[in-house]
């Protein structure tokens, strides 16, 4: 990753953004409306020419205050973002990842964060009063939005009380004012949890925001890691040297020193209406929520500073695939992890927002393998939360190829037999097929799973008595291509 290096080996976004436009990749934008212009720019860019888009001369905000979106938008830009080769294709990513994954769980202790001081969002320091969330672009996303969002792309850190470990996540941010945002905190997220901690002791919760960054602790700062690993250790550990942090000054959190603006404050015990947000699902579900606000104490950024953001919604959007290869392969190393053996490739497709549609294949080695292994990717941390289809194939299958998944299910799946439903399982209030009643509390909100087996049966397998598949040998493939190719190419 050293093109994303600065001098001193901390990421810098600006490196990563002159890298990308060396790719020909990135576009920027001048004098766009934060007022849905922007939102829908990344909208359809997401959907058509996949650019990375900086904002400039934002309407009404500060001249030189900028707005990155598009950060992830293909496997080429993932892999240089992580650090792995660019030429790659979705498995190969997920292969890179994955074995990135091992590695890591086996040295992550040795790359606890480096604490530094004097970072560059220091340049401009705003504290009490004199705080003004407002300046920060913050752009009214889509149409049906309950107001401006200045946190999409940004994460939040956060402090366990009891154990003092630090939790690192992903959540939207709305402004109320100058001094005040609402936050969505989902149920059973570290954040949510440490704010119920802090309150039971009597206190507010401390926190800190990252609201632009280089898009590595984005990416890491969406993901799952295992239970109890920092994810500042595992990004120090994928990266192959200690992450860079700084201490915040008003909540001595560890703040990421590649940070572009940084605001410190806590989470009080006030909730206020937030929302509604079109969400990952690609619906505006859930509607208004009563939810925690966070009063800044202090703000600090760049000169000209770049913040990151980013429009979900009906997929494929902004963020939809970066998400797939790498809980792709998490779900592959919990697989590993539990025993499962001949796994040959796994994909979280980006039609279901990289949760609610998964794909498993293996080569089947005895009665109950695929059940086995599509339990386990259905019920894992990774693979339940926003879940809702788990299909296992054989090995034949390419696992991100909807086309062959889809011929699978229809010729190896039948639905008496081959369709497992899971209930009652983990759930979230932004999912339209929740119908949430006034007085629901969101840590209630439940959804089934299905797991369907398109696999062909075992016994059939075993005993070679399954149908041959109508399709030519890859060697009379290439053969006749060769020959051919001035017609096939």
């Amino acid at each position: 990753m050293t093109n994303n290096l600065s001098s001193k080996g901390n990421l810098d976004l600006r490196k990563w953004i002159e890298e990308i436009r060396e790719f020909g990749l990135l576009k920027e934008v001048s004098g766009a409306d934060w007022d849905l212009e922007i939102g829908v720019v990344t909208e359809l860019n997401a959907k058509r020419q996949k650019h990375t888009l900086l904002f400039d001369e934002i309407k009404d905000y500060p001249k030189g205050f900028r707005l990155l979106t598009g950060a992830l938008l293909d496997a080429k830009r993932v892999a240089s973002t992580l650090g792995f080769p660019h030429d790659v294709n979705n498995l190969q990513l997920v292969r890179q990842f994955k074995q990135k994954i091992v590695d890591t769980n086996l040295h992550v202790e040795d790359y606890q964060p480096r604490f530094v001081e004097n970072p560059l969002f220091l340049e401009n320091v705003r504290k009490g009063n004199d705080v003004n969330v407002k300046i920060f672009p913050a752009p009214r996303w889509h149409e049906h939005d309950g107001g401006k969002y200045v946190g999409t792309a940004d994460f939040l850190i956060t402090k366990d009380p009891n154990s003092g470990a630090v939790h690192v996540g992903v959540y939207r941010l709305m402004v109320h004012n100058s001094r005040e945002l609402g936050v969505h905190l989902d149920t059973g997220h570290n954040a949510r949890l440490d704010m119920q901690k802090h309150h039971e002791l009597g206190r507010e919760c401390p926190v800190a925001i990252s609201l632009g960054h280089h898009p590595f602790m984005f990416a890491i700062a969406g993901m799952e890691v295992p239970f109890g690993i920092s994810k500042y250790s595992y990004a120090g550990a994928i990266l192959g040297k200690p992450y860079s942090v700084c201490k915040g000054p008003v909540t001595e959190l560890p703040i990421p020193a590649d940070s572009e603006v940084v605001l410190e404050g806590y989470i009080t015990n006030e909730l206020r209406k937030e929302g509604p947000f079109g969400e990952f699902m690609g619906y505006y579900a859930g509607g208004e929520f009563n939810n925690p606000v966070i009063r800044v104490e202090a703000a600090y950024y760049r000169n000209n500073p770049i913040i990151l953001g980013t429009a979900p919604g009906r997929p494929p959007y902004d963020y939809s695939y970066y998400r797939c290869p790498m809980r792709a392969a998490v779900i592959w190393d919990i697989l590993d992890k539990a025993g499962i053996k001949n796994v040959t490739g796994v994909w979280c497709h980006e039609e279901g927002y990289s949760r609610a549609f998964s794909v498993i294949s293996l080569k089947q080695a005895y009665a109950g393998h695929a059940r086995q292994a599509g339990y386990v990717a259905c019920q894992s941390r990774p693979g339940v939360f926003g879940g809702r289809f788990v299909v296992v194939v054989d090995d034949d299958i390419d696992p991100s190829n909807l086309q062959d998944v889809t011929w699978a299910m229809c010729s190896r799946c039948d639905p008496k037999s081959g369709i497992e439903i899971i209930r009652d399982s983990w759930g979230t209030p932004l999912d339209p097929l929740i119908e949430r009643t006034p007085d629901m509390g969101i840590e209630e909100c439940t959804s089934s799973r299905a797991i369907i087996f398109a696999c062909k049966p075992f016994s059939r397998l075993y005993h070679n008595t399954f149908p041959k598949v109508v399709e030519s040998s890859p060697e009379i493939r290439e053969k006749f291509a060769q020959k051919w190719k001035n017609i096939l190419w």
